[in-house]
């Protein structure tokens, strides 16, 4: 038998992934022999050490756990079985042995530090690896144990770990980093066009190196897939992890979740750890985790699980309000359910599959008063997915989002013969308040395609100034709805929307008729007081316009901000969009890059589409539809022909950073000709971002602090 060669395949373990399906990984002798000679090296392990051996042959940190001692001269100590999943004899069996270097995976550590037994141990050195290790876990495990703490990263495809990162006692970094690469490896944070990214610009991770795996037994197809050709090192290879990190500035990645964690959710992307991050640091948790359950046909919501710091009890309406303060609206679970312990693989990992249901509840209950208020409670339970809601409920409130808004009103319809509209939902999204509109015989409803709309309704008692955003080209203002409700704290938000979008209206002749239509709209909404106003792209051009018009008027202004607004005469050499690009400027105003969709050319594929993809917009009548399209097409024609007056007071630009790569004349600078101060900031987003989630984080802060300038003394 000829002598191994370090190509030969080494060892195949099977990994179910995100998919379900098994894959045998087949990792060479070359990888990981790089993996166990940098471990033995970095970490200084000899024939002083004692390594137990606990984790299952069937997950790949075994690997380690049985050949290091062998190459070291360690001492092996096995584990009886199952002793992984028992933390009070796993405590005793560490101090009776006299264990030095162990592992564990973070939902296991969790569940270890919650024993008293585990209080006071010392060992030399605890690996982990297999989950995040989140920063309140690291700082727990150095007020029980006295020992090094080390978090380490890999998949399987990459011989157990690529990564490592020091945990220790004086590490404040949150989130704790997945670190630098092990030998001979590479970590790459690249962008969807694969090109690498800046510090601080969240990507998706690749990893390069002796340590990738040969591959998928017998798949060549999944193979092909996830180890690509290296861009950057001719012949070499990259694994696609699917997970999502950015460099920080000290050339430490941090890991970001999963980008098949990253939940679409009625149309809105969510980031489950940042919500179980925000569970864990209002206090009440020692442990997190967040899923979308699917109870009910059709039915998806958030839930999260809780080990709760104090015994099995915990305040859930206390936990949902810190939860809100860290997290926009619909990024709060629908329900809180607490475990004394949690479901684990075989592997030791959580079984995030074996968590429990949750009883879902809309909160305290009052009781409907009338029969049209006890009939429209019931159908916004059948709506959100809860067992009922009382008088006071309010849709918003209790998960509702704009798609469910639009069921819940076909269901209205269906059940009383009228509509009252998604604009009444916006400005009263109450039970009692729907029913009594439903109750009004005159009523006339309102879809939310006025010229004005309610986006979210701060405390009357505190008279903060609202804040006016202005309709982007589409013409509708319904975007800005996240951004609203992320403000803090809570003001009025109403939205500008185009006149274009009533098809019985005549089209506006100019962005000055347009911005003077506007300002007298804001005047009457808040005749005393400063202005606020903020427009995205096109919305920018007419907030500008409309602070002119304002100022003229005697009005103060007070934040004005353009979010990656450009003046009108870097547009005039611009083609107008024929048909099928106003019908492929949907796929923008839902969110969605027209680039990455081009086989959408008929009006037919981008609605369905929109429906598939659980945005709303899908779900509207046609003729709103074409309202919209009617308003991409003049809002663009309007912007050619208009010249601009200067504001005499400071501008706010937030610019897309990762945009204008074929514009790079698109500077905040710009608009330096067209306002007396302009304060730029540039935020690591492409321009159909700014209004989505991860943009909104950080958007809204600049302006909470902008708008609170301008706010009554409290």
């Amino acid at each position: 038998m000829s002598p191994a060669q370090p190509g030969d395949a080494a060892y195949v373990i099977y990994t179910s992934g995100s998919t379900g399906e098994p894959k045998g990984v087949v990792v060479e002798h070359r990888a990981i022999v790089n993996r166990l000679e940098w471990m033995r090296t970095h970490y200084r392990i000899d024939a002083s050490d004692r390594i137990l051996q606990k984790t299952p042959a069937t997950f790949d940190v075994s690997v380690w756990e049985f050949f290091l001692p062998l190459i070291t001269g360690a001492v092996l100590d096995v584990a009886p079985p199952e002793a992984h999943r028992d933390p009070v004899a796993l405590a005793r069996l560490i101090r009776a042995r006299g264990i030095t270097t162990l592992h564990f995976v973070p939902s296991m550590l969790a569940a270890f530090l919650a024993t008293p037994d585990a209080y006071g141990l010392a060992v030399r050195q605890v690996f982990c690896s297999g989950e995040a290790l989140d920063a309140e876990l690291r700082d727990r495990f150095h007020r029980s144990v006295r020992a090094e703490l080390h978090n380490l990263y890999g998949p399987t495809e990459a011989a157990v770990d690529v990564s490592f990162w020091p945990a220790c006692a004086d590490d404040t970094s949150r989130p704790v980093p997945i670190g630098f690469p092990v030998w001979n490896t590479q970590l790459y944070v690249l962008d969807a066009r694969m090109r690498p990214l800046p510090p601080g610009v969240v990507g998706d991770l690749y990893l390069g190196g002796v340590q990738l795996a040969r591959g998928y037994l017998g798949r060549d197809d999944l193979t092909a897939e996830r180890f690509i050709a290296d861009p950057y090192r001719p012949g070499g290879r990259l694994y696609r992890t699917g997970d999502l990190a950015r460099w920080r500035d000290d050339g430490a990645v941090e890991f970001l979740g999963r980008s098949d964690h990253q939940v679409k959710l009625r149309g809105l992307r969510i980031e489950l750890g940042e919500i179980e991050a925000a569970i864990v640091a209002s206090g009440q948790a020692a442990q997190a985790a967040v899923i979308v359950r699917e109870d009910r046909a059709g039915d998806r919501r958030l839930v999260g699980y809780l080990q709760p710091v104090a015994a099995d009890a915990f305040d859930a309406e206390a936990l949902r309000t810190a939860v809100a303060a860290q997290v926009p609206d619909y990024m709060v679970p629908a329900a809180f359910v607490a475990l004394a312990t949690w479901p684990v693989t075989a592997n030791g990992k959580l079984d995030r599959d074996a968590l429990p249901a949750p009883a879902f509840d809309a909160g305290a209950f009052v009781a409907p008063r009338t029969p049209t208020e006890a009939a429209v409670a019931e159908l916004f339970a059948q709506a959100l997915g809860v067992a009922r809601v009382g008088g006071d409920g309010d849709f918003f409130a209790l998960g509702g989002d704009s798609l469910s808004a639009v069921h819940l009103l076909l269901a209205i319809q269906r059940r009383f013969g009228r509509d009252p509209g998604l604009g009444a939902l916006f400005a009263t999204p109450t039970v009692a308040g729907i029913a009594a509109l439903l109750d009004a015989d005159e009523a006339t409803p309102d879809h939310g395609l006025g010229p004005t709309i309610a986006l979210a309704r701060g405390d009357a008692a505190l008279a903060r100034a609202p804040l006016f955003v202005v309709h982007p080209a589409g013409g509708i203002a319904w975007c800005y709805r996240e951004l609203a409700r992320a403000l803090r704290p809570r003001r009025d938000v109403h939205g500008l929307q185009s006149p274009a979008l009533d098809l019985a209206q005549p089209l506006p002749g100019s962005i000055d008729a347009l911005a003077d239509d506007y300002a007298r709209r804001v005047a009457a909404l808040q005749p005393t007081g400063p202005l606020h106003l903020l427009g995205w792209s096109v919305g920018g051009i007419l907030a500008q316009a409309m602070a002119v018009r304002l100022r003229a008027l005697g009005r103060e202004v007070g934040v004005l901000a353009l979010l990656d607004a450009y003046p009108s005469e870097c547009w005039r050499a611009e083609p107008e969009p024929d048909a099928v690009d106003a019908l492929r400027a949907l796929l923008a105003i839902a969110g969605y890059d027209p680039d990455r969709h081009p086989e959408l050319r008929s009006r037919e594929a981008i609605v369905e589409f929109l429906r598939r993809g659980d945005s709303a917009l899908g779900n509207l009548p046609g003729h709103v539809l074409d309202g919209v399209v009617r308003a991409v097409v003049d809002t663009n024609r309007l912007v050619r022909l208009h010249h601009h007056t200067r504001y005499d007071g400071t501008l706010l630009h937030v610019r897309a950073g990762l945009d204008h790569v074929d514009r790079p004349q698109l500077q905040s600078v710009l608009w330096q000709a067209h306002a007396a101060r302009v304060e730029a900031v540039e935020l690591p987003f492409r321009h159909g971002e700014l209004t989505g989630r991860d943009a909104t984080a950080a958007i809204a802060p600049l302006l909470d602090a902008r708008l609170a300038a301008f706010d009554p003394n409290p």
